[in-house]
Order: structure tokens, then sequence, then C-alpha cells
């Protein structure tokens, strides 16, 4: 038997003999379902306990990245800040000072009080100038009345005009005498009286001759006026 086969032989028919290891394989990758998956997810696991959160990564990342405000940087700040905070409070004592200035005597100097009678001073001053518009407004009406060119049926119009008057009322009065002694009798008086003119609308209810009324008007008032010594002229319209 031993002679039918010979030895060199043997090794190539029978598995007796240990067989070569295989040839290593030239790649460095290894296939994923070749890992053990037992030690795949106990690894897996052991990371995730010790992880932080992803909020609190980030935030640590802001404040590594941000930049640190130098000690100089913020004393230099600190330092205007503080300039621009005594210019504003220099600048509303100055303008409280001008503004108690326009007020009454006796004020307060303090900025509450400044402001404060101030706001009632603006008010007060409203109601002043409410008041004048109110009384422009009338004289206005008056004069629109007195100047008026509107012609009188059945009555004489007469017009007087005073320049520098001694007294007014009693140039009035004078008139009115000298009216009654010529026997016209007037129905509406329309005047406007200042210390430098005196301007007068007499409307009378019969048809006379203005001109001889002024005239008589004219001549009263300047005997009038030369008892006290003020002559003056006169001036029809």
């Amino acid at each position: 038997m031993d002679d039918f086969f010979p030895e060199k032989f043997l090794g190539e028919i029978f598995w007796d003999e240990q067989l070569p290891p295989p040839p290593p394989n030239p790649s460095a990758f290894v296939q994923y379902t070749a890992l053990p998956r037992i030690e795949l997810m106990q690894k897996s696991s052991g990371e995730g306990s010790n992880s932080k959160n992803m909020n609190k990564k980030m935030v640590e990342f802001l404040r590594r990245s941000r930049p640190k405000v130098t000690t100089e940087h913020e004393k230099e700040r600190c330092f205007r800040h503080m300039i621009n905070e005594r210019m504003r409070r220099q600048r509303q004592k100055q303008s409280c000072l001008a503004l108690h200035s326009l007020l009454p005597f006796g004020t307060k100097s303090d900025c509450n009080s400044v402001i404060q009678t101030a706001a009632k001073e603006i008010q007060t001053l409203q109601g002043y100038r409410e008041e004048l518009q109110r009384q422009r407004s009338e004289l206005e009406e008056s004069l629109k009345a007195v100047e008026g060119t509107s012609t009188l049926v059945g009555g004489t119009r007469i017009n007087l005009r005073v320049p520098n008057p001694t007294s007014g009322i009693d140039s009035m009065v004078e008139t009115l005498k000298c009216l009654k002694s010529l026997g016209v009798n007037t129905k509406r008086i329309k005047s406007k009286f200042s210390s430098e003119e005196i301007f007068a609308v007499l409307e009378t209810d019969s048809v006379i001759a203005a001109a001889q009324v002024e005239s008589a008007i004219g001549i009263t008032l300047t005997e009038f006026e030369r008892k006290f010594s003020v002559p003056f002229p006169l001036k029809y319209d």
C-alpha cells in the first residue's frame, strides 16, 4: 500500500497536515457587517452618557468666541458717559435760568417750580390772546359799520373827525347840544374814540344840509376847545 502511494503524494491527497493560512487582505477597510453588533451598541451608549447638550455646547462656543472688553475700553466708555451727563445737566440748568428770568418776581429757582409757573403763565397769556382777538374782531366790525358807504333813505349822514381831542366825551356832548339847538334829531350815532382822533358818524331822520350842520358843529367844538386853550383843526369827510 505504501509502495503504491508514495509519501510525496500523501500531503496533497489527505488533510492530515495543516493548511497554510490565507493571504492577508491588502485593504485597510473592514465591512460594517463584519463588526460585532454588541460591542458597537455598548460603545455608542457610553459616548451618549458622557456627551453634553448641544445648546450648552453652542452657548460655550459663543462665550469663547465673544471678544472680551478690555479694562481701558470700559473706563473710556464710562468717562464719555459721565461727560455727556454733565453737559446735559449744564444745558438744562442754563435753560431753566433763562426761563426763570422771564417769569414774575418771586418764582422759585428750582426746575420743577419754574416749569409749573411757566405753564400757568402760558395758559394765562393764551386767555389774554383770545380776549384780544375777540376785541379786535368787534372793533373791525364797528369800523366797517362806521365807515360804511351805504345810502340813507329819508335822512342825512354826517361824518365828523376831531384830531387830538382834549376830552372825547365832552366833545360828543357839545356836538349833541349843537344838533339839538339846530333842531336836528339823530337816530343813530357811531363813534370811535382814541387819544389821536375822534371819529363819529351821525345819522339824522330828515334830509338837511350836511355842510351847514358840520360847519355849526365845527364852530361849537372850536369854542369848546378854546376854553381849554388847546386849539385844533377840524377835518370833514
